[in-house]
């Protein structure tokens, strides 16, 4: 695992976007090469690359902050699909005006999930990615919570993930006898089963997180399969 800092100025979502996109294949190859020059192995590949921001200054407030929220949630919206332009000004003058528009006229998505409490924070889950920003951060979740929950289901779904790429390349998954299909049962319970003591806020965000990663469907697939490997 490689963790990558950089410092941004951003001035609006749409260099955000057209930015990630750009940068996720170029630290993608860059960690694909470093694992290739460690391993001396030409077969290893990267994976994943968990994008996370923080946001330090906003210059949205009332209801633009929360459709910028939402926007950032799932930034590829602002991108034409397949976008193969070779000058990123005119992705980015594109990105602009949808953006633009968007914060006008609102945005919301049907698999967008919203964790916030009103009052509290705003926070929303899709598939794309997760944001939350505390209104009162005396009351809200700390950071802490929402980046362990997120490193720990990103994860699990790669191992899950690593088990399926096995499985669809015609091979029984061979995984270490601690880390077969018990613990992932485990893993499954105490990533998808409230406690006695948690917060309604830090419920709503797992559900939240584990929903739309669909986190559950892959352990119970995952627990399947590596029980009928044991069952041989």
């Amino acid at each position: 695992m490689y963790h990558l800092v950089e410092d941004r100025p951003i001035t609006q979502v749409a260099e955000l976007a057209v930015w990630r996109r750009s940068s996720y294949e170029e630290n993608m190859i860059w960690a694909q090469e470093e694992l290739r020059r460690i391993t001396g192995s030409a077969d290893v590949n990267a994976s994943y690359v968990l994008s996370l921001y923080w946001l330090d200054r906003s210059i949205w407030s009332g209801i633009q902050m929360e459709t910028a929220l939402r926007i950032m949630c799932m930034p590829r919206v602002l991108l034409e699909r397949d976008d193969v332009r070779s000058d990123a000004r005119d992705s980015l003058g594109h990105a602009t005006l949808v953006e633009q528009a968007l914060l006008r006229e609102g945005f919301n998505h049907s698999e967008m999930v919203n964790f916030g409490v009103k009052g509290i924070s705003h926070g929303f889950a899709s598939w794309s990615g997760v944001v939350y920003h505390p209104v009162a951060p005396e009351r809200g979740l700390p950071e802490r919570d929402l980046v362990a929950c997120q490193l720990a289901v990103q994860a699990i779904w790669a191992y899950c993930d690593h088990i399926r790429v096995q499985v669809e390349k015609g091979f029984d998954p061979d995984v270490p006898a601690e880390f077969g299909w018990r613990f992932l049962r485990g893993i499954r319970s105490r990533i998808t089963t409230e406690r006695a003591t948690e917060t309604f806020q830090h419920r709503a965000m797992r559900e939240a997180i584990v929903e739309t990663s669909g986190l559950a469907r892959h352990l119970s697939q995952a627990v399947e399969t590596l029980r009928e490997c044991e069952g041989k």
